[in-house]
């Protein structure tokens, strides 16, 4: 099922979280974290000393280098959870700036053409990938559970977080 365009931009523009310029927020370290072990961290809050925020972990992942973000300009950081449905499938497309994607649940299938291949993986929970601007993909839900993604975008102003594109020769 391809998500409706205006429903997903709505969905992000909602889901942008906007930060307090010069807060100090303190994280816990990872080290041996459950991200480790390919789980989530438990949403519990870390400790705080009164008048300092509560910072409560939602997910990590594994993400493989590298990678690169380079912005000189202002941009606009959108995080949103996706929910893929057995089936669901974003659709091939690219995105105009770089996208962190953690997997918090369930699994998703990445296609993408490279080196005249038509190449496919498999990510878990407790794994992520990184996603180049401009990069031609798709992911798909094939499995019979649901899987359940946060994605942080960095985009040029006024930019949509994504872009349709035609199915790459290599993956027809």
């Amino acid at each position: 099922m391809r998500l409706v365009r205006a429903t997903r931009r709505a969905a992000l523009v909602a889901a942008a979280v906007t930060a307090a310029a010069g807060a100090a927020i303190g994280f816990s370290p990872l080290g041996d974290s459950p991200a480790a072990a390919g789980t989530p961290p438990s949403p519990s809050p870390s400790a705080s000393a009164s008048g300092d925020p509560i910072v409560t972990p939602l997910a990590a992942a594994l993400v493989p280098g590298p990678i690169g973000i380079d912005r000189r300009h202002p941009s606009n950081v959108v995080s949103v959870r996706i929910d893929f449905r057995p089936g669901d499938t974003t659709g091939w497309h690219s995105h105009p700036g770089p996208v962190l994607v953690q997997v918090v649940s369930g699994a998703v299938t990445l296609r993408h053409a490279a080196h005249g291949r038509c190449l496919s993986q498999v990510v878990r929970a407790g794994h992520g990938f990184f996603e180049v601007p401009g990069a031609v993909h798709v992911a798909e839900n094939p499995r019979p559970a649901p899987a359940v993604l946060y994605a942080t975008f960095v985009l040029p102003p006024k930019a949509g977080p994504e872009v349709s594109a035609p199915i790459p020769a290599p993956c027809r």
